[in-house]
């Protein structure tokens, strides 16, 4: 006889199938909606907040000198007068040292840097109270600083005489320097009306000086760091909204169609008895009657 090949009862059949899980999908709420909306409102505060702090510390690194000060150079200041003057450099609405305190808060430190290029070399800068400026050039020609257009001065003139007496012997003065060539004036700035004043060093008329001016401040760097720290968490939040937001909540979805058992044996169980086809049914039946007693008379 030839062989034939058997299957194993617990070897897998082409008529089985496998129970697969249901499928599932995922349900956005109310919830998720706000949490995107939310996340959509603070991506453009924690953006400007990135840009912001980017901009504050690339220009403390690239746009200050070695000792820290944002440098701008103006156009040369001139006057017929006996004095070139900027009144209330710092303008509030208080008096004496009771200033704003936000001056002090951010630690401002100005320099001047004045060269004189009148008729004569020595030249005098110096910052003093605004009141005590106006009474002491009172009644001179002198030139008042009122603006700047592209770095240059626009002035008002004040009409009267040229005669003055000399800057340097004035004890009004908070802080103030003269000599020959580059004058170099450092002020740490603090609240109330100011005036820094620009003369020939004797008190005569024909002003005119090269200045540069020089702004520190020891918070630039604390602020750029908050901006960057505060703006990388604003926005770091709203991607972790949006992801929420987007992704829902995983809920089980019931399958479109009903999973039948498979048909045939499965794997690993007891196999049906095998089937008798008709001519052996009616063999036994025949058997069956063949033993029965045959009943006498």
């Amino acid at each position: 006889p030839s062989p034939t090949s058997t299957t194993s009862p617990t070897s897998p059949t082409s008529t089985g199938s496998e129970l697969s899980p249901a499928p599932t999908r995922r349900k956005r709420g109310a919830g998720h909606i706000v949490a995107i909306v939310v996340a959509c409102l603070l991506l453009l505060p924690g953006f400007g907040l990135l840009t912001g702090g980017a901009a504050v510390g690339l220009a403390q690194a690239f746009a200050t000198d070695d000792d820290g000060y944002f440098d701008v150079a103006l156009d040369r200041v001139e006057s017929d007068g006996v004095a070139i003057a900027t009144h209330d450099l710092w303008m509030d609405d208080v008096d004496d040292d009771a200033g704003p305190w936000v001056l002090g808060w951010l630690d401002v430190d100005l320099r001047l840097r004045v060269d004189g290029a009148a008729s004569t070399d020595d030249v005098f800068v110096g910052i003093a109270r605004s009141a005590d400026v106006e009474a002491y050039l009172a009644g001179t020609e002198y030139s008042e600083v009122r603006e700047l257009d592209d770095l240059r001065p626009r002035y008002r003139q004040y009409a009267g005489g040229t005669e003055i007496g000399e800057p340097v012997s004035q004890d009004f003065w908070t802080v103030s320097t003269v000599g020959t060539g580059e004058q170099v004036l450092d002020w740490e700035a603090r609240g109330g009306r100011w005036s820094i004043v620009v003369m020939n060093a004797d008190g005569s008329a024909d002003v005119a000086a090269d200045v540069d001016v020089g702004v520190r401040s020891g918070l630039v760097t604390p602020i750029a760091v908050f901006l960057l720290v505060t703006g990388g968490i604003t926005v770091t939040l709203a991607i972790v909204l949006i992801v929420i937001g987007v992704r829902g909540r995983r809920a089980p979805e019931a399958p479109d169609h009903e999973v039948l058992p498979p048909l045939g044996p499965q794997p690993g169980g007891p196999l049906p008895p095998p089937a008798l086809d008709a001519a052996a049914q009616l063999d036994d039946r025949l058997d069956d009657d063949a033993r029965q007693p045959t009943p006498v008379g």
